[in-house]
């Protein structure tokens, strides 16, 4: 069935720049030389912006207009809908959507992708084109170097430590095409990894073990000190150096997970025991005085040691995730214990096995999970690095080893992140506030849930066999997120379904509310459009709790957002000033 395809022409614009948004419709319906469409542009449920446009027919027959708008002068996100009348065996209408957010800088909403094929004779253009169709504003360039201690090479092309040939010009190539399209290029570099060449050269820059031997992640890389003030730390903040003024916008700092305590050569020639929960700050701190332009990004592999590293010099704080954080609710339980070390983006790099290219899952399965993935990770509060290279998904911490999907789970991933982009405020805002243990379930009562045969349970732990519900609010806003869980075999994040969630229908809401409500809107990335609708609602008494304000979700799939709008500090339409009881002797 032909559809309208929208994308704007940068992964995310800086205020006051134009925006620009290509409208296209592939397949017409007939040999129309000209299309006029409408179009109109929402701020949650607001329209801020609506005109109309006309598609012209291309010489490669395409029909393609734009949307052209006024640079933002405020940091904010909308959604771009428009719509088209065709003529066929009878007249339809086309529909398309998509999304885009304004911001000062990348950090302030980081979706994060990869690239990991550098080969001569690249196709820049379609993987540059690829993410930017999925809003992904910031880009890991994975093993894209000379060597770990020695980051660029007058070699063109080279062979990399594991074999693979790398052309530096490709990576500039690429470095350009992303820049065009307003994402962010960010080089991988591990930050304590030399080949084995360099370790015997330089002994008194390793790490040892108590008994002596160097540690090493096999025979490939010897791990170094990066104590302050050590040769190794000056030697690879100054790679790091080399490496923005050569091109890139940041730089991925990487680390293996081991070791945590280790015993380093000091300077007279003694040794003494470090533990690299202390050392990782201080070497993000020295990279950020050797590159105070540049973006930076450090790995916590399973989670070590973000405690310390949460509040460094660094944009972002990127997650590595392993078992035994296993678990749906593990997921949502590390993002909530993250948000409250630091206001800071949180990126999960949380890899799907069900996807990788030697051992796939039933494609449908891995597909299943990986949407109940994304959806717990974004209703948390977090980014997913999951997407890049040639349409790839993350499987493997070594990312060449990617895997592929099917082209209908990446028309639904599109929809997830023009859903991410659009609803970024009730998503990612440092300032939203997680009250979800305090407002249902249990003794609470400010949040109730229900259906017609009440043969459903909603609870706020994410386990097969229930809707998750999660409670947020900020100022102006109430947040109420459902995560579909009925129907599940397993809720280990990283394995595959069997089936999807039992779509569930008729959800009953009561909410205490005691401001005066602008709207009740739902929203979800599973539907035919990610659009705010609103939802009608009445004023109901709850025994002897007050009247709260009721409203019915038609419909679950995956995962539905509530938000309700408020008039901060107005008492709600409800309130009767009068009702008060008084009591007389």
């Amino acid at each position: 069935m032909p559809r309208l395809y929208l994308l704007p022409d940068k992964a995310q614009y800086k205020p006051g720049e134009e925006v620009r948004i290509r409208v296209e419709l592939r397949e017409p319906a007939s040999s129309t030389l000209a299309l006029r469409f409408c179009w109109r542009v929402c701020e949650l449920d607001q329209i801020v912006f609506d005109g109309e446009g006309e598609l012209l027919l291309s010489r490669q027959g395409i029909l393609s207009g734009d949307i052209k708008l006024p640079g933002f002068a405020d940091c904010s996100a909308f959604g771009v809908f428009a719509i088209a009348e065709i003529e066929g065996g009878e007249s339809s209408e086309v529909y398309g959507e998509t999304a885009f957010d304004v911001a000062r800088h990348w950090s302030e909403a980081p979706r994060y992708g990869f690239l990991s094929d550098f080969s001569p004779g690249g196709h820049d253009d379609g993987a540059a084109d690829f993410l930017l169709g999925r809003h992904l504003n910031v880009v890991q360039f994975y093993d894209w170097m000379y060597r770990h201690d020695k980051l660029l090479s007058d070699e063109e092309p080279f062979t990399d430590p594991l074999g693979r040939t790398v052309s530096l010009a490709a990576v500039q190539r690429k470095i350009t095409a992303l820049r065009e399209r307003g994402i962010a290029s960010f080089a991988y570099a591990a930050v304590y990894a030399s080949l084995p060449d360099y370790a015997r050269e330089h002994p008194e820059q390793l790490l040892y073990r108590n008994d002596g031997t160097p540690f090493s992640l096999g025979d490939y890389f010897y791990i170094m000190d990066i104590s302050p003030g050590s040769a190794w730390t000056e030697h690879v903040t100054d790679e790091f150096r080399m490496a923005i003024d050569w091109g890139f916008d940041g730089l991925h700092l990487d680390q293996y997970g081991f070791p945590k305590r280790a015993i380093r050569k000091t300077a007279d020639g003694d040794s003494e025991a470090v533990r690299l929960s202390e050392l990782y700050p201080a070497l993000i701190g020295r990279a950020r005085e050797k590159l105070p332009e540049a973006g930076l990004i450090f790995n916590n592999v399973g989670t070590y040691p973000v405690h310390t590293t949460a509040e460094a010099a660094q944009d972002a704080i990127y997650i590595e995730v392993w078992d035994p954080v296993s678990r749906l609710r593990d997921l949502y339980s590390l993002i909530r214990r993250t948000r409250a070390l630091s206001r800071k983006p949180i990126i999960l790099a949380a890899y799907l096995p069900a996807f990788h290219p030697d051992r796939p899952a039933i494609p449908e399965q891995a597909e299943i999970g990986a949407i109940v993935t994304m959806a717990t990770i974004f209703a948390s509060g977090a980014y997913h690095l999951l997407l890049g290279e040639n349409g790839g998904v993350l499987a493997d911490p070594y990312y060449p080893k990617y895997g592929q999907s099917s082209a209908a789970f990446r028309e639904r991933i599109s929809r997830y992140y023009d859903f991410i982009v659009m609803y970024r405020e009730l998503l990612f805002d440092p300032s939203l506030d997680d009250w979800t243990d305090a407002f249902t379930g249990g003794i609470n009562n400010e949040l109730r849930f229900g259906t017609a045969e009440g043969d459903v349970v909603f609870s706020t732990e994410a386990k097969t066999g229930v809707v998750w519900t999660l409670a947020k609010e900020k100022e102006d806003v109430y947040v109420i997120h459902l995560v579909n869980l009925t129907g599940l075999d397993n809720d280990t994040w990283h394995a595959p379904k069997a089936s999807g969630p039992e779509p569930v229908e008729g959800i009953t809401m009561t909410v205490e509310v005691i401001e005066q409500i602008e709207g009740i809107f739902a929203a979800t990335p599973d539907g035919d459009s990610i659009v705010s609708r609103p939802l009608a609602y009445d004023w109901v008494r709850q025994d002897d709790h007050g009247l709260f304000v009721s409203f019915t979700l038609n419909r679950l799939d995956y995962w539905t957002v509530v938000y309700i709008r408020l008039r901060s500090g107005k008492p709600s339409e409800a309130f009767d000033s009068k009702a008060f009881p008084v009591h007389e002797g």
